[in-house]
Parts: C-alpha cells; sequence; structure tokens
C-alpha cells in the first residue's frame, strides 16, 4: 500500500519517568489518520485518556509543570488494562483495513514511548505478538533535513508550520506527529522514490544520516541581509504566519543576522526556535530604548512562545497596607505601598510583618512565618531546631533594628544597610575580576546558586536577611516607578545633521509623545507632573509595571555609555546622569 494511502496511528505518551522501571504512564494519546488527507490539524479525531496511578505515586513538581497534569485529575483517569484494550481494538481495526499483520504506528521519538508499549504488551497481553509496525519520525527527519538545527518534535512540527501547544500532552503531541508524518510520505516519494512501508523500512536500514556539518535555517538570507543597520524590534514567524519571538535590536540588521552564524553559540530553546523560523517582520524606532519598550509591550500583548522572561503569565501586582499585614489589587487609603510583583517576596514581607508582630510572645504562627519568610518548599525548609538557631542568630545580629515598632521601618532600614553590603560586595568582585583578567569587569550582579539549601543556622539568618534585603528593593523600586511614570526623559545622541536631545514623555507609565530637539532647548515637563502618588498608582498593572522597568534598564545602559542625560520630574526637579548613577543601582 502506497504510503499517502497507509491507514496508522500517531502516538504519544506522558509519564512521571524516563522507562517504565523508574516511572509512571501519565497520559495515553493517539490519533487514526493516514498521510494522503488533506490534514486540519484542528479536525483529527484525537483520542487522550489520563492514566490511574497508583495510590502512593506522587507526580514530580517538574512534570506536572510541562504536562499541566497533577493529581487534582485523578478522578478523570482510566486504569492502564482500559487503555490498552482501546488502544489494541483501534490497532487491529487499522491493520485489517491496511491488510497487514501488524498496525503501522507513528512516534516521533520512538525509543521513549516503545519501552511503554512493550511494558504494557507484557502487563496486559503478554501471549498474544506486540501489535504495532513503529515508525520513527525522528529518524526520517535525520535523513530527510540533516541540517535543521534541532529535530524535536516542537522543532520539526513548527518547520512544517504546525504549532505545538507549550504545555506537553499526549493528544496534541499525537497530532503533531501526523502533521509530520503526512509531510514526510510527500517528501520521501518525491525526493527518495520511498512509497510503501517496505520501501520505508529499507531505506531506514541502508541509509546512514548524514553528520551535521552545518546549519540549514529556514529562513532564507535575502529575508535579512537587506535589514537596516538602525535600532527596532524583529518578530521570528513560522512559514504559516505564527508568531515565535519577539527581539529588540540597537542595530536590526547586527542582531538579526547573528542568529544565522554557523558556529554561533545557542542556547537549546534558540535553537528548536531557529528551526521554525522562516519569516521576518521588522519595526524601526527612533532609538534602542523605545525599541525595548515596544519589545516589552508587544510580548505582553501577544506571548510569543519563545519570550519566556517578559511574559505576563499568571503574573499580579499587589498593594500593601503600611502595617504589611493587608493587600489589595488595587491602591487606595488604606494600601498604599506599591506596586508590587505578587510572588514570594511580598509573602516574605507580609510573614515578617507577622513574625515582628509575634516575635515577643511567640505564637503558634512564629515559626510557620519564619518558614514563609525563607520562602522555600516544605521538602526543602530547614529543621525545627536549626531554624530555632538561626533566628537567634539572626535577632542577635539586627537586635537594635528589630526594635523599631513598625515592620516597614525594618525592611526599609535594615534592608538598604544589607544592599549596601552587597553593592560593595559586588563591586569587590569587579576589581578582583578586573585585577586577575587587567581588563574591566562586567556590568551585573553577583549570581546566586539555584542547588537546594543546605540549612545551617547560619543559612537560615542568611535567608531572612536576603528576604528583608528584597522587600526593600522592591519597595524603593515601586517609588521609583512612580516617579517615573509621570517623568520627562532626555539624552544626547546623533543623526545625519549632527548631535541632537531626543526627549520621551511619560504619562500613565507609557510612552506619551516622542521628541527629537536642539541639544539646547529645555526639556519639556510631561503633563502628569503634577499627580500625586496614589494617583500615578491607579496607572499601574503589569505591563506598565515591565515597562517602566525594562526603562529603568535601559536608562542604567545610557549612564554606563557616558550619555548626557536628563530625568525631568517637575519644574525644578531634574536628575542628571551622575545623580542616576548614584541612585539606580539603589531600585
Amino acid at each position: 500500500m502506497n504510503l499517502a494511502d497507509l491507514e496508522v496511528l500517531t502516538f504519544d505518551c506522558q509519564a512521571t519517568g524516563a522507562n517504565p522501571q523508574k516511572g509512571h504512564l501519565l497520559e495515553i494519546g493517539w490519533v487514526r489518520t493516514y498521510a494522503a488527507a488533506t490534514l486540519n490539524p484542528e479536525t483529527l479525531n484525537v483520542s487522550a485518556d489520563r492514566v490511574a496511578l497508583p495510590a502512593d505515586v506522587d507526580i514530580p513538581p517538574a512534570v506536572q509543570r510541562v504536562t499541566g497534569i497533577t493529581r487534582a485529575d485523578a478522578p478523570a483517569a482510566l486504569p492502564a488494562a482500559d487503555i490498552w484494550q482501546k488502544l489494541t481494538r483501534t490497532a487491529r481495526q487499522i491493520a485489517d483495513r491496511d491488510q497487514m499483520e501488524k498496525c503501522p504506528i507513528v512516534i516521533h521519538y520512538y525509543r521513549f514511548e516503545k519501552a511503554f508499549l512493550e511494558h504494557l504488551h507484557v502487563q496486559q497481553d503478554r501471549s498474544a505478538v506486540f501489535p504495532f509496525n513503529i515508525i520513527c519520525t525522528h529518524e526520517i527527519a535525520k535523513r530527510l533535513l540533516p541540517g535543521l538545527p534541532r529535530r524535536g518534535l516542537r522543532a520539526v512540527a513548527g518547520y512544517f508550520g504546525h504549532s505545538v501547544p507549550p504545555q506537553r500532552r499526549s493528544g496534541a503531541h499525537a497530532v503533531a506527529t501526523a502533521v509530520i508524518w503526512q509531510h514526510f510520505a510527500e517528501q520521501l516519494a518525491a525526493e527518495q522514490g520511498v512509497t510503501d512501508l517496505d520501501q520505508l523500512n529499507s531505506w531506514l536500514k541502508n541509509t546512514t544520516p548524514q553528520t551535521r556539518t552545518g546549519r540549514d535555517y529556514p529562513m532564507k538570507p535575502d529575508i535579512r541581509l537587506n535589514l537596516p543597520d538602525k535600532p527596532g524590534i524583529y518578530r521570528m514567524l513560522r512559514s504559516n504566519g505564527d508568531l515565535l519571538y519577539i527581539g529588540k535590536a540597537t542595530s536590526l540588521k547586527q542582531r538579526v543576522n547573528s542568529y544565522f552564524r554557523q558556529k554561533g553559540s545557542h542556547a537549546e530553546h534558540t535553537l528548536e526556535m531557529l528551526s521554525q523560523a522562516a519569516d521576518l517582520d521588522v519595526t524601526r524606532t527612533g532609538s534602542a530604548l523605545e525599541a525595548a519598550v515596544l519589545e516589552s509591550d508587544e510580548i505582553k500583548r501577544y506571548s510569543p512562545p519563545y519570550n519566556v522572561a517578559l511574559q505576563t503569565g499568571k503574573r499580579k501586582l499587589t498593594f500593601f497596607s503600611r502595617d504589611l499585614e493587608n493587600w489589595g489589587a488595587r491602591p487606595d487609603a488604606a494600601h498604599c505601598i506599591g506596586p508590587l510583583p505578587a510572588g514570594l517576596t511580598t509573602t516574605a514581607m507580609n510573614a515578617f510583618a507577622g513574625w515582628h508582630k509575634d516575635s515577643e510572645r511567640r505564637t503558634d504562627d512564629f515559626l510557620q512565618n519564619t518558614y514563609d519568610i525563607l520562602g522555600v518548599p516544605p521538602a526543602y525548609a530547614p529543621e525545627p531546631d536549626c531554624l530555632i538557631e538561626g533566628l537567634t542568630l539572626f535577632q542577635g545580629k539586627h537586635l537594635r533594628r528589630l526594635k523599631k515598632p513598625s515592620a516597614l521601618r525594618v525592611i526599609a532600614g535594615l534592608g538598604r544597610v544589607l544592599w549596601a553590603e552587597r553593592l560593595a560586595a559586588i563591586a569587590e568582585a569587579k576589581l578582583a575580576a578586573a585585577a586577575e583578567t587587567d581588563e574591566e569587569a562586567p556590568d551585573g550582579a553577583l549570581e546566586e546558586s539555584e542547588e537546594e539549601p543546605s540549612w545551617t543556622p547560619e543559612a537560615v539568618a542568611r535567608g531572612i536577611e536576603h528576604a528583608i534585603m528584597r522587600g526593600a528593593l522592591m519597595i524603593r523600586r515601586a517609588r521609583w516607578l512612580c516617579v517615573l511614570s509621570e517623568s520627562s526623559l532626555a539624552w544626547a545622541s546623533r543623526n545625519a545633521d549632527g548631535q541632537r536631545k531626543s526627549v520621551l514623555l511619560f504619562e500613565n507609565g507609557a510612552v506619551g509623545a516622542r521628541k527629537n530637539l536642539p541639544v539646547g532647548k529645555e526639556t519639556p515637563l510631561s503633563a502628569g507632573h503634577i499627580k500625586k502618588t496614589r494617583d500615578r498608582q491607579k496607572s499601574f498593572d503589569v505591563t506598565t509595571y515591565e515597562r517602566l522597568r525594562v526603562v529603568t534598564t535601559e536608562l542604567r545602559r545610557l549612564v554606563n555609555e557616558g550619555r548626557k542625560i536628563e530625568l525631568r520630574l517637575g519644574p525644578t526637579g531634574i536628575l542628571t546622569g551622575r545623580q542616576l548613577a548614584r541612585l539606580l543601582p539603589w531600585v
């Protein structure tokens, strides 16, 4: 039977571990299809079932994160035996239609799924013949697409213009495999003369995948080689027009073409994206700063799958009361501290307020508040004795400051001292690095270890200090962003006519207007410069917060470049580059 007319199952499964000896099946999915079908992925009949787990088996957090499958899904789960019966019944129907002994089953990376299929077969139907003839599309991809930077399921499906959802679910992966199979069946016939299953098996057996000597990108060079040497943002697109990634550039030409160097070093997710990017869309901006702002706004608006850092996701802002014991989603008379990004830092601040209030009385919530200050999962938390010893160390070291009646004043005062020590450590590290290499050390904070904490009383004390330092930084940043939200930013730049002054007017936290002025002309005021802090806070959402945080990062860049800068806050309030150089490390 011709490959195009061969009915197949495309198959995928998800599990708690890499093989049946170390993991349990979570989900099984398949699609019954054939390559000659006019394939509309949305109309495919997908079968996907959750597999019932043994009562004593937990789903690892990393697996929950990438699949979205949790124990809450357990009521809908089916016994593996029931799913196996459904699968093998469908396989027999397909084998009968194809007039074959076994059902052709198409899997993108067969080694993972094959182990679980064979395990199920032994458990449920040991006496019968294994009912599947496995076709691996990854092995086909290695031969037909030897130069594609990455050949995983997401990369190859995207290369053919199909979007795979971010969460790893069996049904969606079976659909993606069906798309890949359709395209490969066409390509095998057209390029290799392979038209039936016997020829395919022979071709796979007798051909060796080419050694990768370079990278063949889907995007044609002429799309990117004529880009302007100007600032702006670029959008990487799939062949079907789907948006993959948005980036900013001081020079669109240099930045975009840097992706396509044959020996360029890229992260795995970048290579996966480049395996799919077939087209490009660009927008020029007046400056690199405006490009950074536009990039941040568009990422929030469109959530491209390969932009992770600036996506809104489930992030929220919060506003605290002055005692830090209550919070709300919007600012008002009772909630005037903010905006603060909700998360571990704000949880730690609230817990510290409760801890500070109970530190003399030692109520039942005292230890729990301390755990919340540290912000670690219960499985990684220190033992109670270690926690209490760490608390004693922390209190003894900062006794005078802890006697202040307000938790907010403790966080602000102690956090400022701790941040000053942190900045001094960063400066010392830069000097040491510069002395070793005889070069200027790069900018940036000290890197923090991502390893699981090893708790000692000293580590507990440092963990509490770190939470307080972060809380103080977030409060200072909130005040700074409120100031920045209604301001005028001017910096020296050049155009074809020589020196000029670029000006951005911020209103309600967004760029309200852009001007190019002669160097000697006064920087105009923002229309909202008279607004009170409470009114400025009302204009904030996650997009506004992130936009102004990006502006702050770009301000640091302008200061480091030695540009002449003015940040005008009011009729008489102007911060110069020198003043900003002292202020920015604190926000």
